[in-house]
């Protein structure tokens, strides 16, 4: 009950603009205040609740999907586990890139037009922080009223725009921001079927020290944690008949860690296959794989531009959240917008999806307001 209460005074400010410091004496937030959980850890506000650690890290371990510590991460993000449980988890049929073909298909449906593979360069900006459109790598200009970024934003920021033309998120001051962890992943096709859940977590023996190597230490964990998903199980569209398609991820240290993977990838994966071997019910996966693709923070950086590997962007402490995080409609460029992990409400698919709403109400409102043409003059004179 009292986290459906936190749940339904938080969304306010999860699907609408946070960009003004005044509106943190607006009505919804005074209102969230007391859900807030103001001084309080995810890990402390789970403490109220059960008194087994087990119990407490398994329903902190969402946390993970800001890329967060459970002892760092604000305590009103509880309603992470609480939204699985409310809410429960859906697989799209096909996998998730469904989503993206879907809103593809809409775009199109209106007349829109996607270019695949027309890497952009940099921003087209003219008089100073007036941005014009885009530049592609092939030289070709794109000209635009309105220009949407939903590329990684400390990446963009560093490598389309400039040195020199921001100030507040310059070269120099993302590199002061606090960041989420990164993400060891494998994607692996097996000759056989595992008749095991959708969803395994395997969490480290010690899963505070594992923490605190990711996020603290910055070193290779001894002993990671892994979340495995089993979709072919689900969706059998996913894998060849008797073969399944698996998704292993362990959270590791973000480039910042100066970890050089090249050297460490092979027996990172070793490490992650024998605790499979030996924690769960996934065994023989080396030994039955056909097909397997590693992505480590090196080639999440180098092949995926996120910016120092950090898959789940800037980090979600209070200091980077609401009107402190990079506004939807950005401040420090004209005709420039922002959707995904690095703006406001933050990272995880729910909430990203919601800044795109947030943002496409404002660039409507906007255009409405820019190209509306009053009936009269007492019209006009309202307006005005």
């Amino acid at each position: 009950m009292e986290l459906r209460k936190k749940m339904e005074r938080l969304k306010p400010i999860l699907q609408s603009p946070m960009d003004k410091y005044y509106q943190y004496i607006s009505w919804k937030v005074l209102k969230a205040l007391p859900q807030l959980s103001l001084g309080k850890t995810l890990h402390d506000v789970l403490s109220d609740y059960f008194s087994e650690e087990q119990l407490r890290l398994a329903f902190t371990f969402q946390s993970k999907y800001l890329g967060m510590s459970p002892w760092e991460c604000p305590g009103a993000f509880s309603i992470l586990s609480f939204m699985e449980h409310e809410y429960g988890i859906f697989h799209p049929m096909g996998g998730l890139h469904q989503l993206s073909i879907a809103m593809a298909k809409v775009v199109e449906e209106e007349g829109g037009k996607i270019h695949l593979n027309r890497p952009v360069s940099k921003l087209w900006i003219e008089n100073g922080k007036k941005v014009k459109g885009v530049l592609l790598e092939d030289g070709t200009k794109f000209e635009a009223d309105e220009v949407v970024v939903n590329g990684d934003f400390a990446h963009v920021m560093t490598n389309l725009v400039e040195e020199g033309t921001l100030q507040k998120y310059s070269k120099k001051n993302l590199e002061k921001k606090k960041y989420s962890c990164s993400t060891f992943m494998m994607y692996v096709g097996v000759d056989k079927q595992y008749n095991l859940p959708h969803h395994t977590i395997v969490f480290a023996d010690d899963y505070k020290r594992n923490v605190e190597e990711i996020t603290k230490s910055f070193t290779l964990p001894e002993d990671p944690s892994i979340y495995v998903q089993n979709a072919s199980v689900t969706d059998p569209t996913l894998a060849p008949e008797g073969k399944s398609a698996l998704y292993i991820l362990a959270p590791v240290p973000n480039n910042f860690s100066e970890i050089e993977w090249e050297n460490h990838k092979g027996e990172f994966v070793d490490l992650i296959l024998s605790t499979l071997e030996t924690k769960s019910g996934f065994k023989g996966i080396k030994e039955h794989t056909e097909v397997m693709k590693v992505i480590s923070p090196k080639e999440w950086e180098t092949d995926y531009n996120v910016y120092k590997g950090a898959t789940f962007n800037l980090g979600h402490q209070l200091t980077q959240m609401m009107a402190l995080r990079p506004h939807n409609k950005f401040e420090e460029l004209e005709h420039v917008w922002l959707v995904g992990g690095g703006t406001h409400p933050g990272s995880g698919l729910p909430t990203i999806l919601e800044s795109s709403r947030i943002t496409t109400n404002l660039m409507q409102t906007e255009h409405e307001k820019a190209y509306s043409i009053p009936a009269n003059k007492k019209e006009m004179e309202r307006v005005l």
